[in-house]
């Protein structure tokens, strides 16, 4: 079945090369800057509930010991009502995660080819000793979109479009190549670190919500930045946890409501579990947060890395449509480890006179991680070199391949473009790299709006 399935997808990979030509691009983070916004009242406690059980956006494939997921969501609104998502994915080739972009339109109805936007950065510190780029964290500004993902640490790269490819990572004192995480863990050896990081801009301010993992749990801190400054990496103050460690949790993703004035942060605890649900905190300064109410009616169960739709700039208008989204095992206990379906609901947002703190009236559906059809004509969303290091001293015939959305990888052998390389070190001759002199060069790979890079270097 699965060695038919790659010859198929094989055979067809061409079709997909013609469809993505007529593919067009859309800008997105259309909405104006948000207004300031007096305090909200601080009697009143936001209560968010979905009202139905809603719908997957990713399934994962059926094949018996694959695993394949798409958490850790961070979703813009648009104008049109189009939601541009970032998620974890599972990495092609020696990529542990990657992150992955789709948009979808208003109904859900349609939606962009997905296309890996981040990946680690061969023979750099987000590539060793574990090449991993996860828990995406999204905000547009100033013209850019940025996204911070966890390493074992923080990074974050920019793009000025949102399927990427986000090449340009902060690199501790600009944007370039070699990137610098931009939030440290210097806390007890062996534990997850400062990761899972989110974004909210107030006026000329960027505030950043991240996770701090130790050995008392996973709390939630926050930093804020000058997003009038394109180097605002540089300019970032720690002010510590803002939210305590969770009960068995996971990141949190923080909005701005611009109608009820105060931000909004929601994540999972006791995931894993067929007791887990999400939580909803709220804060009038982005400093301090305070308990304001569960989801968990019409939810999966064993939930986990959720995150809340806004816009551009981390603000829910009002009148905006709210979406919540996070991955799930559901109440079948079969399965392989990570393979999981992605569920999204649409949610309402009220006030309430005080916090939900009962958590016995609350029930979750019983619902099954269905295993999606197989698609015949294949949706290639990344291409990478078979390495991404190459030490030579003649000339080599490199492979480079492409990924489709469930794993399965296949050669390449036209339309291939490959640049930004130092002419000096080596030439690219087709698939061919070339030697010229000794030196190490990195060599940019694109095929059909997908991109890659890999290093070469030239021995004596």
């Amino acid at each position: 079945m699965e060695t038919m399935y790659q010859i198929v997808k094989t055979i067809l990979v061409v079709v997909f090369c013609i469809e993505s030509l007529f593919t067009p691009k859309i800008a997105g983070g259309d909405y104006p800057p948000s207004e300031p916004v007096a305090s909200g009242d601080e009697t009143k406690y936001v209560q968010i509930t979905a009202p139905d059980e809603g719908f997957d956006v990713f399934q994962p494939v059926g094949f018996e010991g694959y695993a394949g997921y798409r958490y850790g969501q961070t979703m813009i609104l648009n104008t049109d009502g189009s939601l541009d998502v970032w998620s974890a994915s599972n990495g092609p080739g020696d990529y542990i995660d990657v992150v992955n972009y789709k948009r979808y339109s208003a109904d859900f109805k349609k939606s962009t080819k997905e296309v890996t936007a981040v990946t680690p950065t061969a023979g750099t510190y987000d590539y060793d000793p574990v090449p991993c780029a996860c828990d995406p964290g999204v905000i547009k500004f100033g013209g850019w979109y940025y996204i911070a993902y966890s390493t074992n640490m923080t990074c974050v790269a920019r793009s000025r479009n949102p399927e990427g490819p986000f090449f340009e990572k902060w690199t501790g004192d600009g944007w370039g190549v070699n990137p610098a995480p931009i939030i440290t863990y210097d806390g007890t050896p062996g534990y997850f670190g400062a990761a899972e990081p989110c974004f909210v801009v107030m006026g000329d301010t960027l505030y950043i919500f991240y996770t701090w993992w130790d050995e008392h749990g996973p709390a939630t801190r926050v930093a804020t930045a000058d997003a009038t400054d394109e180097n605002w990496p540089a300019t970032i103050v720690h002010h510590g946890e803002c939210i305590p460690p969770k009960d068995s949790g996971d990141s949190a993703d923080v909005k701005f409501v611009d109608e009820y004035g105060r931000f909004v942060a929601v994540f999972t605890e006791r995931r894993f579990t067929d007791n887990s649900y999400v939580a909803v905190w709220e804060s009038f300064d982005g400093m301090t947060f305070r308990r304001s109410g569960f989801i968990r009616d019409n939810t999966c169960k064993k939930l986990h890395n959720c995150g809340i739709s806004g816009r551009a700039d981390g603000h829910i208008g009002k009148g905006d449509p709210v979406y919540l989204s996070y991955a799930y095992a559901g109440a079948d206990t079969t399965g392989s480890w990570a393979n999981w379906g992605t569920r999204m609901h649409k949610v309402t947002l009220s006030l309430a006179d005080a916090p939900m703190v009962d958590l016995s009236t609350l029930t979750h559906s019983d619902v099954v991680v269905t295993p999606r059809k197989v698609s015949v004509v294949p949706e290639v969303t990344a291409v990478k070199a078979e390495q991404l290091s190459y030490t030579i001293n003649k000339s080599k015939v490199i492979m480079i391949m492409a990924f489709d959305t469930d794993g399965f990888c296949f050669p390449l052998l036209t339309d291939l473009r490959f640049d930004g390389y130092d002419k000096s070190v080596i030439r690219m001759v087709g698939t061919c790299i070339v030697p010229v002199s000794p030196g190490d060069t990195r060599v940019y790979v694109h095929w059909h709006g997908l991109s890659d890079s890999f290093v070469v270097h030239v021995t004596e």
